[in-house]
């Protein structure tokens, strides 16, 4: 049975949760009642296994990237090389953002970029920046090349600590600043991350600034902004994003980073930033475009975020504000504890984030109909 809106705020009688029927766009009222996603569908997995310890999209791709797959299966894939549609996608990228095409670099994910990036400013003489949590792929990437790593872990809000953090960037590398941040789900405005990348820059002009925007399709623009005026200006900063997330393509693995053209060429010969596909172009490129499909997608998990946040704090336990498709939850035992039950009801939720793995867990956010589901779980286990 499909969760219509009403019977998802109301199923589990949380009061907090009714105000998101006021915020629903009503059927004709614009282009993202009009042009609605797929229809959200539960995911199970082996064994019956609900995944929300990855932070994927639980609706996948919109219904015109479904559309392009499925038109492109033919025998033009007997003619890749070079594929069909790279080229198109890196020119609709850098044409959208106001931006030369070599200022784009398309990579399998975005995790070739962010070790690409690694490795091209870093070293055991150059360290590398970073929070406590965020993602790790960079600071794994640190470890492997010997380079001195500078954790800071976030604030009392779960924000990133960026007065410290900056404190911490002298001399070093690279500094990475994941915003919004995974796994916290916080996010800092335009004017505090320009605060914190002049002043990083002034103090280290040699340095190199990563901002990673994987999430900013979930956050709500009056809270944070892209930081692309910096990257036009500024030669030592750079953004990545990813289509793994909003975009629902993770499986299809298509990433990208903004930046000044030489420093992009420096990380492209550092790293293998692999082969994007044909199909995974074509996918990337519609995704892209259809902008209707990706405000309908943010709007979809704002709702299943507050719905799923209202219950938790319904039962007394805190939970960070979030602007991305996860929520950080304290819940005041070991993560791994709290997983495990999870997993007795066959939910199956995040991995350890130190340093709190002894207090916080990692909820990803499924679809409607999972979150009804898992909520009950959730609140249960905590109870």
């Amino acid at each position: 049975m499909k969760i219509t809106r009403r019977g998802f705020v109301g199923t589990l009688g949380l009061g907090a949760a009714a105000g998101l029927l006021s915020n629903t766009v009503s059927k004709g009222s614009g282009a993202a009642a009009a042009t609605p996603g797929p229809t959200p569908e539960t995911r199970v997995y082996d064994g019956g296994i609900m995944q929300l310890n990855q932070n994927e999209s639980a609706r996948g791709p919109g219904p015109k990237t479904l559309e392009a797959l499925h038109s492109h299966i033919n025998h033009r894939l007997g003619r890749g090389y070079p594929p069909d549609h790279v080229n198109e996608l890196q020119a609709a990228i850098a044409e959208s953002y106001g931006l030369a095409n070599d200022n784009v670099l398309l990579g399998t994910g975005s995790t070739p970029l962010l070790e690409g990036a690694v490795r091209a400013f870093c070293s055991p003489e150059r360290a590398f920046v970073t929070a406590g949590p965020t993602y790790s792929t960079s600071e794994g990437m640190a470890t492997n090349i010997g380079a001195p790593i500078k954790r800071i872990t976030v604030d009392q809000s779960m924000s990133l600590d960026l007065e410290a953090m900056a404190d911490a960037a002298r001399g070093a590398g690279l500094v990475y600043v994941c915003n919004p941040n995974n796994p916290t789900g916080t996010v800092h405005s335009y004017a505090a991350i320009e605060n914190f990348v002049r002043r990083v820059l002034s103090e280290t002009p040699d340095i190199h600034v990563h901002l990673d925007e994987a999430y900013i399709n979930y956050a709500d623009p009056a809270s944070m902004q892209t930081a692309l005026p910096l990257v036009k200006e500024l030669p030592n900063v750079f953004i990545t994003r990813s289509f793994s997330k909003a975009h629902g393509m993770a499986g299809l693995r298509v990433g990208y980073a903004l930046g000044h053209a030489d420093k992009l060429r420096a990380m492209q010969k550092a790293w293998n930033m692999g082969d994007i596909n044909m199909l995974a172009a074509i996918a990337a490129l519609t995704a892209f475009k259809d902008k209707e499909h990706i405000e309908w997608e943010s709007k979809e998990n704002a709702e299943i975020r507050t719905f799923t946040v209202a219950a938790i704090r319904e039962v007394g336990y805190e939970v960070a504000d979030s602007q991305t498709n996860h929520i950080f939850v304290n819940v005041r035992r070991p993560a791994s504890e709290f997983r495990a039950a999870c997993l007795e009801q066959k939910i199956l939720v995040g991995r350890d984030f130190p340093p709190f793995e002894n207090t916080h867990c990692r909820i990803s956010l499924g679809s409607r109909e999972e979150m009804q589901q898992a909520v009950a779980v959730f609140r249960k286990v905590l109870a």
